[in-house]
C-alpha cells in the first residue's frame, strides 16, 4: 500500500510539474505575441484569438489541476480579450499585467486563498465594454459577478452595470459561480432564474445560507414577479430584477436596496 500511495504522489507531481511547465510556455510565446502586437507585425485578430484559446486551455488545466488562482486570472483574461477588436499600447499593456499576475500565480508568489484571490482580481485590469468611451466612465471597485448563461441578456446587463463604473465578470456554470463567489468575493451577483442543473433561486439560497457568502448581496434576474411559485423558495431579502420593460427600473432598485454604490 505505501509503494502504491508514493507512486501516486509521484504521478501527481509528475502531471502538476507539466503543467506548470506548459503554462509557462504558453506564457513565453504570448509575451513574443504582445511584442508582435506592438510592432504590428501579426495579424491582431487572429493573435487575440489565439491568446483567447491559450487562455482557456489554462482555465480548464487550471481546475482540474487545482491551481484556482492561475485559473480565476485565465478566465479573467479570457473575459477581458472577448471585449477588444484592435489593440493599442494601453490595451497591450493591460493583457501583459494579466500574464504576469498568471506567471507570480504559477510561481507560488502570491497569496492564493480567497482573500488573497479577491484582492488579486480587484487589481486587475477592468474590461473595456465597447459601448463606452474609457474617458466617459470612471470605474470604480465594485466588482459584480453575473450568472447569466444568456449571451444577450447578458451582454444588457453588463452594458447598465458599466455605465455606472462597475466591473464586471459573468460564468456560465451555477458550479462555477459558487467557487467564484467563495473565491473572488464580489460586492453583488447577479443570477438567472434559469440556469441547467441548478436554478438561480437554487443559487441565492446557497449563498444566502453560507457562511462564507451569506452577507453577500445576491439579485435573481427572472420574467417572473414575487408571489409566482417558481419563486417560493427564494429568500426575501434578495431583489428581484425583472427582464423586459421593468429591467431598468428594477435593476436601479436592487442596486440601492442592496447599496451597491
Amino acid at each position: 500500500m505505501s509503494n502504491t500511495g508514493d507512486t501516486i504522489e509521484q504521478m501527481d507531481r509528475q502531471i502538476e510539474s507539466e503543467f506548470l511547465d506548459e503554462v509557462r510556455d504558453i506564457l513565453n510565446g504570448i509575451d513574443v505575441l504582445i511584442g508582435n502586437l506592438r510592432s504590428r507585425s501579426v495579424p491582431v485578430a487572429e493573435t487575440l484569438a489565439r491568446i483567447r484559446r491559450d487562455m482557456l486551455n489554462v482555465e480548464i488545466r487550471g481546475s482540474t489541476l487545482d491551481q484556482p488562482l492561475v485559473t480565476i486570472v485565465a478566465h479573467r483574461l479570457g473575459e477581458y480579450l472577448a471585449d477588444i477588436k484592435d489593440v493599442d499600447p494601453a490595451k497591450l499593456d493591460d493583457i501583459q499585467a494579466f500574464i504576469d499576475q498568471i506567471r507570480q500565480a504559477l510561481e507560488g508568489n502570491v497569496d492564493s486563498s480567497a482573500a488573497g484571490s479577491a484582492k488579486v482580481v480587484r487589481a486587475l485590469p477592468a474590461r473595456r465594454v465597447v459601448e463606452f468611451n474609457p474617458a466617459d466612465v470612471k470605474v470604480t471597485d465594485v466588482e459584480v459577478m453575473l450568472v447569466v448563461p444568456d449571451k444577450a441578456m447578458s451582454r444588457i446587463v453588463e452594458r447598465e452595470l458599466a455605465a455606472c463604473g462597475y466591473r464586471v465578470s459573468n460564468v456560465q456554470s451555477p458550479f462555477q459561480a459558487l467557487e467564484m463567489a467563495v473565491r473572488t468575493r464580489p460586492d453583488m451577483v447577479i443570477v438567472s432564474g434559469v440556469l441547467g442543473d441548478l436554478s438561480g433561486v437554487d443559487i441565492a439560497c446557497a449563498l444566502s445560507s453560507m457562511p462564507a457568502t451569506r452577507n453577500l448581496p445576491v439579485a435573481l434576474l427572472t420574467s417572473f414577479s414575487w408571489g409566482h411559485p417558481s419563486l417560493n423558495d427564494l429568500p426575501s431579502r434578495v431583489p428581484v430584477i425583472r427582464k423586459g420593460t421593468n429591467f431598468g427600473d428594477d435593476l436601479a432598485e436592487a442596486l440601492s436596496r442592496l447599496h451597491i454604490t
